[in-house]
């Protein structure tokens, strides 16, 4: 999917081991993200025990739970 930004509820959302992938604008836009997911990490931990990554590939972001 393509958007501009990557919101606290778009991470939220994203179900026992699922993902998903963001087309964004650049890379900063991206590492914007990464650090997005951080502050959910810490803001609102997961209540099933799965953490949350990322992987980056030019302006592409995977969001994932595992």
């Amino acid at each position: 999917m393509k958007a501009n930004k990557v919101s606290v509820n778009d991470i939220r959302s994203i179900g026992a081991n699922g993902s998903i992938t963001i087309e964004l604008p650049d890379y900063l836009t991206c590492v914007s993200a990464k650090n997005t997911v951080g502050y959910v990490k810490k803001a609102y931990p997961r209540e099933d025990g799965l953490k949350y990554y990322t992987s980056i590939k030019g302006n592409v972001i995977t969001i994932g739970t595992r």
